[in-house]
């Protein structure tokens, strides 16, 4: 019995072997016949990483956001004068009008209420810099002064280093690293311009129209006109970011462009945007031309 028994297991296991075999062997793999017009591609992937954004940014904005508010605010001129770095703000800090401000501040009350009668708001945009300073209207380049090697030690260099949210050269059409005549003094003189100094530049891409949404032709016709506009600032103890002004501007010439600026703005209400924030941006592109004395005599 014992034998049978061992038989008939050896038999059923035999012919378990034989039926997963014939069952394979029945359903082979199908195989498609090859299409002789079809190319085999090898896809590669690559690891794009974006372009890190200037660290710093939210602070650059809030100090051309108050620039621009001091330029256009009533008794605020000495208040913009401190936006300005140490040197400018030295060279400007005792100036005062034959006027004593009178003109410019008969021109700033005008076009407040003018801006309360259009939005029916006060100016000012501190809380929402972020919508009006877009990636649309502004790129932020952030770095620092690059270092050389003399004989006579370690001096700034005209390349920059540790650029984020741009390119070297958004920094060096700015001018903010070049170094000047108080360069080499400790700790960059007043410039504030040593190695390892941290700078930074606030582009206005293009034209700003005072007309929502322009055609695409006169778009690009107002950025040939125009094209990009560079505001300079360099980062000052204790914490503070500082536009830094071109040398020739003097307290006259400061006073003489935001006045002519502001009259512009305030003489073309009639074209100004529905959009507040396309409105601040009109009123920022002005107030930096001015300041930058870039010589921009239409908007």
């Amino acid at each position: 019995m014992r034998i049978r028994s061992m038989l008939a297991a050896a038999a059923m296991a035999c012919g378990g072997m034989m039926f997963v075999s014939n069952v394979r062997a029945a359903d082979p793999p199908v195989v498609q016949p090859a299409d002789p017009t079809f190319t085999r591609t090898e896809v590669k992937t690559t690891d794009v990483k974006p372009a890190t954004a200037a660290p710093d940014a939210d602070d650059i904005r809030k100090a051309v956001a108050a620039a621009t508010a001091d330029s256009v605010t009533k008794s605020k001129f000495d208040n913009l004068i401190r936006c300005f770095v140490d040197a400018d703000h030295d060279r400007l800090k005792k100036f005062k009008p034959a006027d004593n401000f009178s003109t410019l501040d008969g021109r700033i009350d005008q076009f407040q209420k003018d801006w309360k009668a259009k939005y029916n708001q006060d100016f000012g945009f501190e809380k929402n810099r972020g919508d009006v300073y877009n990636d649309g209207f502004a790129r932020i380049t952030q770095g620092e002064i690059g270092e050389a090697r003399t004989a006579s030690g370690k001096v700034p260099s005209a390349e920059p280093n540790n650029v984020k949210g741009g390119t070297p050269d958004d920094l060096k059409k700015s001018g903010v690293n070049q170094p000047d005549a108080n360069s080499k003094k400790t700790f960059g003189g007043e410039t504030n311009r040593e190695p390892g100094r941290n700078i930074a530049t606030f582009t206005i891409t293009g034209a700003t129209s005072m007309v929502n949404n322009p055609p695409a032709d006169a778009r690009q016709a107002m950025d040939k006109m125009h094209g990009d506009l560079a505001i300079p600032l360099i980062h000052q103890m204790p914490d503070s970011w500082k536009i830094d002004l071109p040398d020739n501007i003097d307290g006259q010439k400061l006073y003489d462009n935001v006045l002519k600026h502001l009259t512009m703005v305030d003489e073309d209400r009639a074209n100004w945007p529905a959009d507040v924030n396309e409105a601040y941006r009109v009123v920022t592109r002005h107030m930096m031309t001015a300041l930058m004395d870039t010589g921009e005599s239409k908007m």
